[in-house]
Formats: C-alpha cells, structure tokens, sequence
C-alpha cells in the first residue's frame, strides 16, 4: 500500500499513537478494519458527548463554532474571527491546526489579554491518560498564536446532589489546574513521540507491532479484533489475574499460548495454574467443595438480576453522579421438585423508578429460600436502596442476608476451558449450556440495554417503536437469570449433586 500524503494528526490520533503506532497507521489509513461499535460502547460516547454540552453552562455567553469536524478549515476561519472579538468571553469546539495536526478545545475562556484552555471529561477524576490530551491542545492553540494563560481538566463531581430542576453546574462539574503537567508533556515527551508517529505514517506498509497489553490499556482498541485474528486459541492473556509484569516474563520467554507454559514456570497464582491444567487437558476443574456450597442453596431458590441506569449527570431528585437507578429486574424461581416459575418488572419511565422497583420486587420473591444473584451488585444495590429508602430497610437487607453469589462459587471451585480467562455470565453460558446464547436477542448486552432504557425515558424512541424496545428489554434480562439457572443446573450435575 503506498501513501503519497502523510495524513493529518488529530487529538485522537495522537492518543492514538501513543497505545500503538499499528493503531495509528490504521485509523489513517485502514479505518475500516476496525471492529464494529456495539450499541452499548456507542452509548458511553453520546453519553460523553452530552456531559460535554451541559459542561458549556459553565460559560455563559460562549459561542459555538458549529462546523462538523470533517470541515476542519472552515472552522479555523470561524474560531479566529471569534478570537479576535473581545465581546466573546468563550469559545466552544475552537479549531487549531498546527504542524501538521489538528485539534478542537472543548471551551476556550477568554482571560484578560490570554485564554484559559479547558477539557471536559466524564470521569470523576483526573487521570493520567488526560494529561497528553490537554498537552497536545495547548501545543497546537499556542502554536497558532493564542497564548494559553492556564490549562484544566473538568471532570464530574461525584458528591454532587441533584436538588431538581436545572443543574447546578459549579457543583456538577470540578475544575483541575494541569497546567504545569501538560508543560512538561509538551516540552519532555510529547516531541518524540510526534517523531515517531509521523515516520510510521510515512511507512508504505502497516507497522509490524506484536499484541500485547497495550491492547486494552488504557482502552481496548478499536482494532482488537483485526491484531488478534490469528493469535492462538488460549493465549496468555486469557489468564485471570495477569499484571503487566506476568505478561512480560510470557514475552520475554515467547510463549503465547496457555497451553505452552512449562509446569513449573515460576509465578503463577493458584487460579492461573487451574487455568493452565484444565486448558491442556481440555477438561474442565471441578473442585472438591463444589458439590457442598452448591449445596447451600436453599428452596425456592429465586435466581434475580437487575438492570440500573448509572448516569454521569443526575437524572432524579436526590440522586449523585453514577448512582445505579434499577429499573429493571428478572427472576425465576427453581422449587425442589424442578418447577421453574417466572417474574419480571420493567417500569414504566415515569420519574424515579427505584420505590416502585422495591415495591415490586418485595412482593414477589417468596419469604424463604436463597436469593441466587451473579457477582455482589445486586447485593450494592440493594443496601444502596435500604439506605435511600429507610422503610423498606428491613426487608430489602433479610434479601441480602440470604444472597448466595452464583459467580463465586464459580470462581472458586470451577474452571471451563471454553471461559477464556473470563468468569462473566456471558462467557459462562456458551461453554456450560451451549444451546442458550444471547445472540438471538434484540438487546444481546447490559450496556445496550441500559441504552434502550434511556432511550425510552427521554423521548427519543418513535411511538411505534416504544413496545418493541420495551419487549426487548424484558426478553433480555429474561434471558439473563434464565442462563443463571441453567448454568446452577449444569454445574449441579457436574458436581455429582
């Protein structure tokens, strides 16, 4: 493949450089290998997208420089012009271009004769990654002229409580000097990282980089599926527990497959040993104690599994950022006969859900036997909504006090080799009850679903479309303590219980 321009950098593209210069060449030059965005992932981003806008309250009177960001120059001449106003105390989405990249700075204060230079995040702190963010921003916009007098990192203020109405964003949303951090990135790293990305891009072929743990940190790349068609069916990644200097001993010793380490290879966990004994042998670990903490489970056994919204702004009176909401719940119920019975709720997406999901759900789990749940959320719900709702405290903590985690007796005292290194419902039931997936839904996963709900309560689904997404959604979570029970009973039988 030969290139004759060298494409422009990016803000995105930079980040992009930095986790890997493969990455890079990719999103310039082979954009479409990259894997499908899931509904859910592509949620997150309108999410971040959305804090973003609300984060402009913050600046009364800025002005928005509207041009799509494929229409880059366009948007320079309407940023300068906008600079050279002084009636305009902040500009939003002001787009640079220097040396080769381009950027756009989510606000742009005016501050007396300079400008302070902000970026909004959806996260509730600073995080490393952000630094080279707002470092590669200030190098651009100074180096087109406009003299950045501070640089701030905005993020959401999880003490925050919603009082209602509109948002009290001085509140919402924190302020961070990284000024001083971002100087020193700009000034110490960032110019030979630009080196070596603008050499990759002007390579005829795509950089020959192995996988490796760059390729989920900081984020899982767009291009995962792409890098790691070939690589083998138990790769070392798959083992639980893997810290950054496990994964390197692996390289350094060039073993990418589980079922390659030598028995005695030094520092493996307990866990990661059972992995590797049940990959090669092809059989699944059962442990000794399988049988009995099965057996703790008592009847009617009530397999339950909730679905929350977790919004980064405050939805509900009373409520802080990324406070799960339950709107949703699934059970079914398992006699010890074998009789299996269903209950489901959705509600309705008229204000606050949470009183209703209690009411709900209180009348219907039966008064005895185990409250059979897949990791401790919704344990943490659950204590969450005692605490928010001290009338029903009593009886939504006797719910926890016979929880039972489906997904640490697993953890614990089993290990499939078709898991691959994951222990989530969603890995389980494909290697222990082959004949029920989630691939037949409408809504196959949590983060979509929680992004049809959204869209439900907001206005945004057309009428006709309200019933489907609502049977969706119904159908899923179904699905969800329906694989619980299945996966109990599979694990029962392989027990000798």
């Amino acid at each position: 493949m030969t290139t004759e321009i060298s494409p422009q950098l990016s803000k995105s593209r930079f980040l992009a450089g930095l986790q890997c210069l493969k990455r890079l060449y990719l999103e310039c030059h082979q954009r479409e290998l990259a894997d499908p965005i899931e509904a859910g992932r592509q949620a997150i981003f309108d999410a971040g997208t959305a804090v973003g806008e609300l984060a402009r309250r913050r600046f009364p009177g800025g002005v928005l420089v509207g041009e799509e960001y494929f229409d880059h120059s366009q948007a320079v001449g309407t940023t300068q012009a906008l600079l050279s106003d002084a009636s305009v105390p902040a500009l939003f989405e002001a787009a640079f271009a220097f040396r080769g990249i381009r950027t756009r700075v989510d606000a742009l204060a005016r501050s007396g004769q300079a400008f302070d230079l902000v970026e909004v995040k959806s996260t509730t702190r600073v995080k490393r990654e952000h630094i080279p963010d707002v470092a590669v921003q200030m190098y651009v916009a100074e180096g087109s002229g406009v003299p950045v007098r501070r640089a701030y990192l905005m993020h959401i203020d999880n003490t925050y409580v919603y009082q209602g109405g509109d948002h009290d964003v001085a509140r919402l949303f924190s302020l961070e000097d990284v000024t001083d951090e971002a100087r020193a990135y700009a000034a110490e790293e960032m110019p030979s990282h630009l080196e070596l990305m603008w050499e990759s891009l002007r390579l005829t072929e795509t950089p020959d980089i192995e996988t490796g743990r760059h390729c989920t940190a900081p984020y899982r790349c767009p291009f995962f599926g792409h890098c790691h068609r070939d690589e083998p069916e138990h790769p070392v990644r798959d083992l639980p527990g893997l810290r950054p200097e496990g994964y390197q001993r692996f390289e350094e010793a060039g073993i990418r497959d589980i079922g390659g380490i030598p028995s005695d290879f030094a520092g493996l966990s307990g866990m990661q040993r059972r992995v590797r004994e049940s990959v090669i042998s092809g059989r699944p670990f059962v442990g000794p104690d399988l049988a009995t903490r099965l057996g703790e489970v008592s009847f009617p056994a009530a397999f339950l599994d909730f679905e929350t919204l977790v919004p980064a702004v405050p939805m509900y009176a009373g409520t802080r950022p990324y406070q799960a909401i339950p709107f949703q719940w699934s059970m079914h119920v398992l006699d010890s006969d074998g009789g299996l019975r269903h209950r489901s709720f959705l509600d309705d997406g008229a204000g606050d859900p949470r009183e209703r999901f209690v009411v709900g759900l209180l009348e219907a789990v039966p008064s005895h036997g185990s409250i059979v749940v897949y990791s401790g959320y919704e344990e943490r719900v659950l204590k969450e909504l005692a605490q928010e709702f001290p009338s029903y405290e009593s009886p939504l903590l006797a719910l926890c006090d016979r929880a039972i985690d489906l997904l640490r007796i697993i953890r614990g005292s089993y290990y499939h080799p078709g898991f691959h290194g994951s222990f989530s419902i969603k890995s389980a039931l494909p290697a222990l009850v082959p004949n029920l997936a989630y691939d037949d839904l409408e809504i196959p996963e949590g983060l979509a679903a929680t992004a049809a709900y959204a869209r439900l309560i907001a206005g945004e689904a057309p009428q006709d479309e309200e019933a489907k997404i609502r049977e969706a959604l119904l159908a899923y979570c179904t699905r969800d303590t329906e694989a619980m029970v299945r996966i109990y009973e599979r694990l029962l039988g392989e027990s000798g219980g």
